[in-house]
């Protein structure tokens, strides 16, 4: 048979364990709660986007076409005007580099 002193130590060690298995409960719960807070958040703006795509009219799709059409030309001078200023650079260079040569 135990005796009180390691009944008593026994029990001290099953409370700390009890506290530390809440412990590990609560925070189990609190990352729940957080993931279903993100899921309820990612159905809202779901429902939100579905209903727009259903609203949408044939105008809106064609100035939508017309938008990516822009932009994508937009992207492509720039990356044209970006290309010109590296050619001259490089041949600022390369002038300058023939000259320190001669």
């Amino acid at each position: 048979m135990s005796t009180i002193k390691e009944l008593e130590i026994r029990l001290r060690q099953e409370k700390k364990q009890r506290k530390e298995l809440e412990k590990a409960i609560e925070e189990k719960d609190l990352h729940i709660k957080f993931l279903n807070e993100r899921l309820d958040n990612w159905a809202e703006k779901n429902a939100q986007l579905r209903e727009e795509k259903l609203k949408v009219t044939v105008d809106d799709v064609i100035a939508l076409q017309k938008a990516k059409v822009e932009y994508a030309y937009s992207q492509d001078q720039s990356l044209v005007e970006q290309l010109e200023k590296q050619e001259k650079v490089e041949l600022n260079g390369n002038l300058s580099g023939e000259n320190s040569k001669t």
